[in-house]
């Protein structure tokens, strides 16, 4: 086996039962309050809020990215 496969099977090795280990910990018994709760939505919308002005922002890049037919129309018949 070469060096870089040993290294990847080693590094699988330690994050899969460490990722395993986070999501099996018993219940908490945590509480969250209202502020922590409102905090929460709030990244959630800014979040969800910061992507749509980056999707407009960027849109002529976006879809000439995805469509390379996609030409811009020069001729002087804007409506």
């Amino acid at each position: 086996m070469t060096k870089m496969l040993k290294q990847y099977q080693v590094f699988l090795l330690m994050i899969i039962p460490s990722i395993f280990y986070q999501f099996s910990v018993p219940d908490a018994f945590a509480y969250i309050d209202p502020g922590t709760g409102s905090v929460i939505i709030q990244m959630i919308i800014g979040g969800l809020v910061g992507t749509g002005i980056a999707v407009k922002v960027f849109w002529y890049r976006i879809k000439s990215a995805l469509s390379p037919s996609f030409k811009r129309n020069n001729s002087d018949e804007d409506i």
